[in-house]
């Protein structure tokens, strides 16, 4: 494990994220944000805001005591639109690096995109289509697919760079976004059915306000995912709103109310000039991309859900080498299966399930099956689907329980009735290897359990045939129950 530090200066807010690094996976541990507002008016004068200067020098002063008082070594200082296209950027990172240390490195558009493109696959490693990271000043537009980022584009169609004074006009800035974006290869070709990664804060309080009006059941920002009908709905909604309504509608909204109108008409005719069918948010982008750019080919090559989950239950190597060994000793059983998802991403569930197994233990255990539930549907994991997010929740409360999660909201719309017997099918599979094996690996290998003309066999040697208990026979039972099977156990001769 190590730690590293993130410093974004943007046209809007100034932030330092300090990560985390379990292996593959990115958890953030300090989250500071200031709205300095460093492109307000940079349209109309060609300057930073002397406000924002002042803000933003003041920020990341307490920044840098911050990071040599956390004793962080590995640190990533960026700054984007605002300072690559003020007349005093290069004045402003000089004076920044003398009043504070910090050597800011200003990135070009297209590095900014790819980076961009880079954290989105780091939070969604199957993504695919094109991610959009709207700032303060500029919107970044990049291809992405199973090779990595492709084609990027930089346009000057941040809210910062659209107000110019003016009041706020929908006809006025949708023009004005349009006219720009109609030159977009990356929109042009876009693919049909395919699917749109928003990045930024303005953005991500528009899913906010979905989630809102929807009554979505998981308040989850990463990879809640918006229909073309829902985009055009919540951006209209905000449209119309007064910048009063906005700041009562909640606290997101509140702190971007004067952006929110700007990046909704943006969102809209991105989806109107794209062939997009769905809008998917990531709460990565930038600072990940440059976290996992500095990531050994081995660590990147983790799944983020696989990782997570192990970061998640702790530092145990013993929790992590069993988690490994039931997912192994799972598998025959569940790809014999019908699939819930796909193949892949069932695979990818299960050993993220296969880790999270002893998540409870430190847990008293009436407590466990209350809140393993919510515990797992809301951990901060990257590269899993909110629909998916419920199965997990369910399958690993499962695990410390028979009965059903079943006046959990999301559980309940989000799950299919297979998928809810699938999730219940592989928690009983996970009480079964962790309370049959003592959670002791070579105690697992030395069981095999078949399925086989309807029938859910546990067999093993002579000696290991003194560790079945009749509880052991009694979770294998369910198991079979779940299944749809019946049970036996093979004694040994």
């Amino acid at each position: 494990m190590r730690e590293a530090a993130v410093i974004d200066v943007g046209s809007n807010s100034v932030r330092l994220v300090a990560y985390r690094l379990e292996g593959r996976a990115l958890t953030p541990f300090l989250n500071e944000k200031v709205m300095a507002g460093l492109g307000r008016n940079l349209g109309t004068t060609g300057k930073l805001s002397p406000e924002g200067i002042e803000t933003a020098l003041k920020a990341l002063s307490r920044f840098s005591v911050i990071i040599k008082g956390l004793g962080l070594k590995d640190v990533y200082a960026v700054a984007t639109a605002a300072v690559r296209d003020a007349k005093d950027g290069a004045k402003f990172a000089e004076r920044v690096r003398k009043e504070t240390g910090i050597a800011l490195r200003v990135i070009e558009g297209a590095e900014e995109a790819r980076l961009s493109a880079l954290g989105v696959l780091a939070g969604a490693p199957e993504a695919t289509g094109v991610v959009g990271d709207l700032g303060g000043s500029s919107l970044e537009l990049v291809e992405v697919g199973p090779n990595g980022p492709g084609r990027g584009e930089t346009w000057p169609l941040g809210p910062l760079s659209m107000m110019g004074g003016e009041a706020f006009d929908a006809d006025r800035v949708g023009a004005v976004v349009t006219e720009w974006l109609k030159q977009s290869s990356v929109l042009k070709d876009s693919t049909a059915g395919s699917a749109f990664h928003a990045v930024g804060g303005a953005w991500r309080a528009l899913g906010r306000i979905d989630i809102a009006l929807r009554r979505h059941p998981i308040a989850v920002l990463h990879h809640h995912q918006m229909s073309r009908a829902e985009v055009l709905r919540v951006a209209e909604f905000v449209r119309k709103q007064s910048r009063k309504s906005l700041e009562r509608f909640e606290d997101a909204a509140a702190k971007r109310a004067d952006s929110l109108p700007y990046a909704a008409v943006v969102l809209e005719r991105v989806m109107a000039l794209g062939a997009f069918d769905r809008v998917i948010l990531s709460s990565y982008g930038l600072r990940e991309g440059l976290l996992i750019e500095n990531l050994g080919a081995q660590l990147r090559a983790t799944h983020p859900l696989i990782a997570g989950a192990e970061a998640f239950v702790g530092a145990s190597p013993r929790a992590r080498v069993f988690g490994e060994a039931l997912e192994k000793w799972l598998a025959p059983l569940f790809e014999a299966q019908p699939p819930v998802f796909d193949r892949e991403r069932d695979r990818i569930l299960r050993a993220a399930a296969a880790r999270l197994a002893d998540l409870g233990s430190a847990l008293h255990p009436e407590q466990r099956s209350e809140i393993i539930y919510d515990l797992v549907l809301r951990a901060p994991f990257a590269g899993i689907a909110h629909a998916e997010r419920a199965f997990l929740a369910a399958a690993v409360h499962h695990r410390v329980t028979r009965a059903a999660p079943d006046k959990e909201e999301a559980y309940l719309r989000l799950l299919t009735e297979e998928q809810r017997r699938a999730a219940a099918a592989l928690g009983a599979a996970l009480r079964l290897g962790a309370d049959l094996s003592g959670r002791a690996e070579p105690v697992l290998d030395a069981f095999d359990l078949r399925l086989d003309g309807g029938k859910l066999t546990l067999s093993t040697d002579r000696m290991h045939g003194r560790v079945i208990t009749e509880q052991s026979i009694k979770r294998l039972d369910v198991l079979a129950t779940a299944l749809g099977v019946t049970a036996g156990v093979v004694q040994p001769g």
